[in-house]
């Protein structure tokens, strides 16, 4: 009989829904037995994973899928041998058994796209039925990672994935028959479960979200009445006593105008009187509105939320995977993953999570040979835990490694140049620490396929701001390290700071505003970049944010209190003037639609309470453009400074003309004062004659290469704290380890060029 094309493709979802919980319930259960769980346990885990290997094989036939249903079957063979021995599998069946999984998926995306599968199925297929003849065997490598939570409730289990532990398949079982999307399944406790599509839930949160655009318009109403109703009191008392005054000679005015004096003021009376009453109802229905809101918000964020085990779950294979790669023997403990939040949070929280799992197992846990030498257990830890604190979620990363030596941080950020010894000295542990999430910086000299770029842990702080949440570094050296991550529970609120810049209004999201200040023209300093201010000791660039947006506004002179919007994105921060703070606002972000989604420093639009729009500013695009070479216009003038600005020499290194003329026009453009040399021996003869702050070196160049320039250079006792940058197109991690190893203090591979990327090197090290 054929079905439906339709009803197929709800089977086919569903199936892949059912597919990817099964084969997390069969990796999880692998990871425990590593561990030579007690014999008890050992004979659950296999049960419950022999059951999702059956649930899988039935479904797959149902949708006639038959490579997995066939990978399947076999892989089932082989968990019911393992089940009626309750032998310990060996390390060569459990990384069989993860290979099965992996080739399920990838039999999966085959049968999706219409392929064949890309690998060897029959070798898989014997290699699981000669396992399950002789279980013992192969054997592999030691356990590397394994799962310490819980053992999960089987009452809690959905009724297709835990139901029937002991009862034959039935022959719809053997057939397999998903649940239709938008059907239903039976939840515990008698409670109806409906599966939802995650377009439906968006469709109902824009509903909610258009009122809370409506409360906030009713809101503004009501503050409008509350006005009109003043002014009503205030004319209806002026009245009065105007004709309090003139009754004294009531005798001496016409008789219709001592009718017209009380009538009016009996009808003043009326009038508020009933635009009282009327205030009165507004605010009943006010509050009404916004308790419904609210609950209704409330609503739609817990149908969105899910737990976080649907993140962390997933993560414990490709870690057990890169900690046997790095010859590292890791326990991986999980607490309170059942905790709920955000979609698309959680989505958000995952790179940086799998980044400082793997920094983890890279950087923080030591080699078996060297715990056991410094009197730890041969096998590291690294502990998650998960909790709620009011409307924030916390995760916590820790591991029971070499931990961080705060001392040993401002070391290596002084020698990348992200900071100046001056600002070494004033910074306590907690500072220090917080460096380690700066743009560039790295604790390892080394190049590895694992970390040691110079790129990783400023992209987690960068991430958790983009969610509205924060990093933080915990560290005891000798006893391991933690990183705790804060993030909203849910992303669905917003407020925003009202500012106008001329006659335009515009909302900068709260969450990116560091502070506002009024600043007086003298705490405004010139530097060859343009005006900074100081923000907790800090440089932070000066801006005008109508030159910024292009926009014209009113003139600022050197008398004015300057009203400034200190806003920042990941370590990035920039101060801009406006015209006018007018104040916090709750705000509903509407999106940019065809043909406006590309609008620079626009990241949306909100909804005044009188049907207005205001755009709402993407901080991102907005710092990008003020610390761009067109948006340096100073604010004031430099006439306030009395000392000299030195100008920075930079001496360019590149036997390309067009190379050597592209950079030299950036630098020149920002204000540098530029020197080039043909290769690197010119180059070193030129270093002889005058004095530079930075060299820009290519690496394949006639007579002196790069290399040589640069172990030249850092080998000269007067030129050995000139920073060296390596631009080139050699990609290569020998390269890139070969220019560590000379000294050099960048390098930017020219395939991923561009503008901003040289400028901010450069301004990092001078």
């Amino acid at each position: 009989m054929d079905i439906d094309p339709k009803l197929m493709e709800q089977l086919l979802e569903t199936f892949r829904v059912e597919l990817d919980e099964q084969l997390q319930a069969i990796t999880e259960g692998l990871l425990r037995l590593e561990k030579h769980q007690q014999a008890d346990a050992r004979q659950e885990i296999l049960k419950r994973i022999f059951r999702s290997a059956h649930n899988i094989k039935g479904a797959a036939r149902g949708v006639g899928i038959t490579g997995v249903a066939d990978i399947a079957h076999q892989l089932e063979s082989l968990l019911s041998t393992l089940k009626e021995s309750n032998s310990p599998p060996s390390a060569g069946v459990i990384d069989l058994c993860l290979e099965a999984i992996d080739k399920t998926w990838q039999a999966m995306r085959a049968f999706d796209a219409g392929a064949g599968a890309d690998f060897d199925m029959q070798s898989l297929l014997s290699r699981l039925e000669q396992a399950s003849c002789h279980p013992s065997t192969p054997e592999g490598e030691p356990e590397a990672v394994s799962l310490q939570v819980p053992e999960p409730d089987m009452s809690e289990q959905p009724a297709d994935t835990a139901a029937r532990p002991e009862q034959q398949a039935t022959p719809q079982e053997e057939q397999g028959s998903p649940v239709p999307v938008g059907g239903r399944d039976d939840a515990p406790g008698g409670v109806e479960v409906v599966r939802v599509t995650t377009d439906k839930l968006d469709r109902v949160s824009a509903l909610a979200e258009e009122l809370q655009v409506a409360k906030i318009g009713l809101h503004e109403q009501f503050r409008g009445m509350q006005n009109i109703l003043g002014d009503i009191n205030a004319l209806s008392r002026t009245w009065s006593n105007s004709q309090c005054l003139r009754m004294q000679n009531q005798a001496a005015l016409p008789e219709d105008l001592r009718q017209l004096l009380v009538s009016n003021s009996e009808a003043f009376a009326s009038l508020g009187r009933i635009t009282s009453q009327m205030q009165k109802q507004m605010r009943v229905t006010h509050n009404r509105v916004g308790l419904v809101s609210s609950s209704l918000q409330s609503e739609v964020r817990m149908l969105r939320l899910v737990p976080v085990a649907t993140v962390l779950r997933p993560l414990l294979r490709p870690m057990r995977d890169l900690a046997r790669d790095l010859g590292k023997s890791v326990t991986l403990h999980i607490s309170g993953d059942d905790v709920e939040m955000d979609r698309v949070v959680l989505e958000g929280v995952r790179d940086p999570l799998v980044h400082l799992l793997r920094n983890a197992i890279d950087h923080g846990i030591e080699l078996p040979t060297e715990r056991r030498a410094s009197g730890k257990p041969e096998e590291g830890n690294i502990f998650i835990d998960v909790h709620c604190e009011g409307g924030e979620i916390i995760i916590s990363v820790r591991d029971d490694g070499v931990g961080v030596d705060p001392r040993h941080i401002g070391e290596a950020a002084l020698r990348k140049k992200l900071i100046k010894p001056v600002e070494l000295e004033g910074m306590n542990e907690r500072e220090l620490l917080d460096l380690v999430f700066r743009p560039g910086f790295s604790s390892r000299e080394s190049v590895s396929t694992v970390s040691g770029r110079g790129v990783g842990l400023d992209v987690v702080y960068e991430n958790l701001s983009d969610l509205k949440g924060g990093v933080q570094l915990e560290s005891e050296p000798g006893q391991g390290a933690c990183f705790i991550l804060r993030m909203p529970l849910t992303l669905t609120t917003e407020r925003g700071l009202q500012v106008r810049v001329g006659r335009q209004k515009f909302v900068v999201p709260s969450v990116s505003v560091e502070r506002i200040l009024d600043l007086l023209p003298e705490e405004i300093a010139d530097v060859a970049a343009g005006q900074v201010i100081l923000v907790n000791k800090r440089p932070v660039p000066l801006r005008e944010l109508g030159a910024t947006l292009g926009l014209d506004g009113d003139e600022y002179t050197d008398n004015t209190r300057l009203p400034v919007v200190v806003v920042s994105k990941g370590w990035r921060m920039v101060a801009f003037v406006v015209n006018e703070v007018i104040g916090e606002r709750e705000i509903v972000i509407k999106p940019l639609t065809r043909p406006l989604v590309s609008v620079s420093n626009i990241t949306g639009a909100t909804l005044t309470g009188s049907g207005g729009i205001m755009m709402v500013l993407n901080v991102g695009d907005l710092i990008e453009t003020a610390l761009s070479a067109t948006a340096g216009t100073p604010v004031l003038s430099s006439s306030m400074l009395e000392e000299e600005v030195v100008t920075p020499h930079v001496l360019i290194v590149d036997d390309s003309l067009t190379t050597r003329t592209l950079e030299r026009n950036i630098l020149e453009y920002q204000g540098y004062d530029v020197t080039v040399a043909n290769d690197g021996q010119q180059a070193w003869e030129t270093l002889q004659d005058q004095r530079f702050d930075l060299v820009v070196s290519d690496i394949e160049m006639p007579r002196m290469n790069g290399f040589e320039l640069t172990e030249r250079i850092k080998q000269s006792e007067h030129l050995a704290d000139i920073p060296v940058i390596i631009v080139s197109s050699l990609a290569a991690d020998a390269e890139k380890q070969r220019g560590i190893e000379v000294g050099a203090d960048a390098y930017i591979v020219k395939g991923q060029f561009e503008t901003h990327a040289l400028l901010e090197v450069v301004q990092r090290y001078i």
